[in-house]
């Protein structure tokens, strides 16, 4: 089943804003089986989207690592009516989009249809079967976890990869958010069709549910669809919080060998969770530090000066608990010692101060010709349901920019020298030595 990426620039922390006079009015209520719903009056366009977002990402697998991820990705197969070339066919016949996507902290289940009444009841009736009635066969069980098998080999020659994998391995060491989503081959080898529909009618319940509606519809219409979505679904009970991951106490270095022109290069350290109070000081100081593309002081001084690389990037991944704070670039392998003491020294330096003219000039970019604009119901969604997911305040779309705009030059240097460590960051490089 095709799987979605609604959150690819929301997962490595970018920001969206908006222009005031773009303020999206995010309506919320509960269904009554506890379900939470965020609506967006969309007129523009004759179309829906919907999403069913559960709090069922892969740092729920407990020690059955692959299992959130191949739940997600057998939902849309089969229900106990439907077979998946009929559940296919009936969404291609009218041109309607369906998807699933699982990462660490939650699992999606996604529509786009026309709005017009027969075309959007005909799409609902075949996602709400196949959101509250999943059936998870063996055979394709074994197709899916074949397909697995394929992206994990070709993960183990992809140093990029490697690299993410190993960070995030030991950045958490034993907390949820270590292992990938997708798991391991001796961990899929263990998982079947039962650990699955455990996993599913544990976890995609309504009281862990959220609907994220997005539309040319009224508001009595959104609440008459997020409540035929959720009524199928059981109550069940929301999963705990997660525990906070602990933050490395020293500096460590890893190096995978890998036989290569390039070596590929990280420096890590815990973040800050989602919502975060410091997180507009963290974010601005960032785009001035490698978040900027050219204009920041990673480029300038690590591609601009030296030629040590093509590009070089930092950015943080707020989540439930603390993600990371990463800092990454690929360069020759004889250059790597080099590009690591440059990035080394403009943090340092960075964390020290910076001019007044490059925060201004931050700043205004950000608030003032940030280039992602509410162009799509597509996009509408993917913030509304972030918003939702991490508790955000209903406005932070217009809130947020107005953070953005109070920064100072110390709140900055405040909460960098809160949240970021250089003695203590963790570095993990591929390649040859």
């Amino acid at each position: 089943m095709k799987r979605f990426s609604l959150y690819l620039l929301l997962g490595v922390g970018l920001l969206f804003l908006l222009p005031a006079e773009a303020a999206v009015k995010i309506q919320h209520w509960n269904t009554s089986n506890g379900a939470r719903v965020y609506f967006v009056q969309a007129n523009q366009l004759p179309m829906m989207d919907v999403e069913l977002k559960f709090d069922a990402g892969s740092a729920r697998d407990g020690d059955q690592f692959g299992l959130a991820y191949l739940t997600s990705a057998l939902i849309g197969t089969s229900t106990s009516k439907l077979a998946e070339d009929v559940i296919s066919s009936d969404f291609n016949n009218i041109g309607a989009q369906f998807g699933t996507d699982a990462g660490r902290d939650s699992a999606s289940i996604y529509l786009r249809t026309l709005t017009r009444p027969q075309i959007l009841n005909q799409a609902l009736s075949v996602f709400e079967q196949v959101a509250s009635n999943a059936v998870f066969k063996p055979e394709i069980l074994d197709r899916e976890r074949n397909r697995l098998y394929l992206q994990l080999k070709q993960k183990a020659v992809t140093p990029s990869a490697l690299m993410s994998d190993k960070l995030w391995s030991e950045l958490y060491g034993k907390h949820p958010y270590a292992h990938p989503p997708e798991g391991t081959q001796q961990s899929l080898e263990k998982l079947t069709a039962q650990s699955l529909k455990d996993f599913y009618r544990q976890y995609y319940v309504a009281s862990n549910a959220q609907v994220t509606i997005v539309g040319k519809l009224t508001r009595k219409e959104a609440e008459q669809i997020a409540t035929r979505l959720t009524q199928a679904l059981p109550e069940g009970k929301k999963p705990a919080t997660l525990p906070p991951p602990l933050p490395l106490e020293k500096a460590e270095v890893v190096h995978i060998p890998f036989t290569a022109t390039q070596t590929h290069y990280a420096l890590a350290q815990m973040g800050v969770e989602r919502g975060n109070p410091d997180y507009a000081a963290l974010f601005v100081g960032n785009q001035i530090l490698g978040g900027s593309g050219f204009s920041s002081l990673l480029m300038e001084n690590v591609r601009e000066k030296r030629g040590l690389v093509y590009g070089v990037y930092s950015y943080f991944v707020p989540m439930k608990v603390a993600g990371p704070f990463i800092i990454s670039l690929s360069t020759k392998n004889a250059n790597e010692e080099k590009a690591d003491k440059v990035v080394r020294e403009t943090l340092e330096h960075f964390m020290k101060g910076f001019s007044d003219k490059k925060l201004k000039a931050i700043k205004s970019n950000l608030i003032d010709g940030f280039p992602l604009r509410m162009d799509s119901n597509s996009k509408l969604l993917a913030y509304a349901s972030m918003i939702g997911f991490y508790g955000l305040p209903l406005d932070y779309l217009q809130s947020f920019p107005k953070a953005i705009s109070k920064v100072t030059k110390q709140d900055i240097l405040k909460a960098w020298s809160k949240h970021v460590h250089p003695p203590a960051l963790l570095q993990v490089t591929v390649g040859q030595k």
